[in-house]
């Protein structure tokens, strides 16, 4: 009998272990795309934030409170990548949480530029605002390429309610 336990025990063992794996990979998936589109969500929110307020269209303090959002959120998402760098992925899935890291350090960092922009309002602390969202830019593409070489995604069919 217990020889009977242990192998049905050491079966359900055998069959889990792929859907755990395979359950893990569309997790990983959804937490890679979703990293993705928020870091393209946040490269348009701080440029949008910025032309609006040198167009005087957002206030320095709506502005400062848009921009400590975006950071923090920035800073959670940085911390969940690392995270995940830590556990046991694929190469493919290693290089594409390695872009996004570089890519969220980057947004970090304009979103400091920004600050200093706000509270200086000076041509040297545009000139690092620009420069910055410029090299922003630049890590955003490659994330789009990474992305070009892989296979597309399947998508939902659109809600009924848009037919």
């Amino acid at each position: 009998m217990k020889n009977l336990i242990l192998f049905f025990s050491l079966g359900l063992f055998i069959i889990a272990g792929p859907a755990q794996g395979s359950d893990q990979a569309v997790f990983l998936n959804a937490f890679g795309e979703t990293a993705t589109a928020y870091l393209n969500d946040s490269f348009l929110l701080l440029g949008t934030t910025a032309d609006g307020f040198v167009a005087n269209i957002v206030s320095k303090e709506t502005a400062n409170e848009i921009v400590k959002n975006v950071q923090k959120r920035v800073r959670v998402i940085r911390a969940k990548l690392k995270a995940v760098s830590n556990t046991r992925i694929s190469d493919v899935d290693r290089r594409l949480i390695g872009l996004l890291e570089q890519s969220y350090a980057c947004m970090d960092h304009q979103a400091w530029a920004l600050m200093k922009y706000l509270a200086e309002k000076s041509p040297d602390s545009a000139r690092r605002f620009e420069s910055q969202r410029t090299e922003c830019l630049q890590k955003l593409k490659r994330v789009a390429e990474f992305y070009s070489t892989l296979p597309p995604s399947p998508e939902l069919p659109e809600p009924l309610s848009t037919r």
